[in-house]
């Protein structure tokens, strides 16, 4: 009997814990997460400055976007791009970033707050130096990761959540 009680201790921490695991090369990001259980359209990624909290439907910005293979089976694991991304809910849309990055990899969306292809961008930090307000950023180990579910009506559920 003494014997079981640490095997099912080991099972509920374990179930508890699953999480999302980052980690950097050369290449990029890559986030990995554990095989969850639910029918999902697709998955996001989001990451933010601050840990998830359940009361902020907007929480953290969108990384990627996963979509299930031909049998409805997901990945787990996506590859970021070494790339910089823009918190719209930071940027003012000063233009500054855009008009200093040499590869034309940011525009403006239809309010013109900056988005950045990652097939152009080149990660030389410039856009990220000029911004007034901080909105531009590289993912990181230091941020917060998220793993949500969207149903076929775009309702996002939480999944898993990176620990720090």
């Amino acid at each position: 009997m003494k014997t079981l009680i640490p095997a099912v201790i080991l099972v509920l921490v374990s179930t508890v814990t699953a999480s999302l695991t980052f980690s950097q090369d050369a290449g990029g990001s890559m986030i990995q997460w554990e095989q969850f259980e639910g029918s999902f359209g697709s998955l996001v990624i989001r990451c933010s400055e601050t840990s998830y909290v359940s009361e902020d439907p907007e929480w953290g910005v969108v990384l990627a976007t996963i979509y299930p293979d031909s049998n409805g089976v997901f990945p787990t694991s996506v590859q970021i791009p070494a790339a910089f991304v823009v918190d719209p809910d930071k940027c003012i849309a000063c233009s500054i970033c855009i008009n200093q990055c040499p590869t034309d990899a940011i525009t403006g969306d239809i309010d013109g707050k900056a988005v950045i292809d990652p097939g152009l961008c080149i990660a030389c930090g410039i856009c990220s130096n000029v911004c007034p307000v901080d909105a531009i950023f590289a993912p990181s180990s230091v941020l917060h990761y998220g793993l949500f579910g969207v149903d076929d009506e775009g309702i996002e559920e939480f999944i898993q959540g990176s620990v720090q």
